[in-house]
């Protein structure tokens, strides 16, 4: 499993891709707090789509 300190999963310094890091939450360590999701992991689309439909379906029935 490859670390999220190195430079070769981390896109813009921001986004952070590597398919080969099973973590779907990853500490941001370029900007000293915060965290983001590995763009890499299926898991992190699926949860992604869930997010928006359930999103869409409380603006659209409220």
């Amino acid at each position: 499993m490859k670390s999220s300190n190195r430079d070769d999963g981390w896109l813009t310094g921001r986004l952070y891709f590597n398919r080969e890091d099973k973590r779907i939450i990853i500490k941001r360590s370029r900007s000293g707090f915060g965290y983001t999701m590995n763009l890499g992991n299926k898991w992190t689309w699926i949860f992604n789509i869930i997010f928006v439909i359930v999103i869409v379906i409380l603006v659209t029935f409220a």
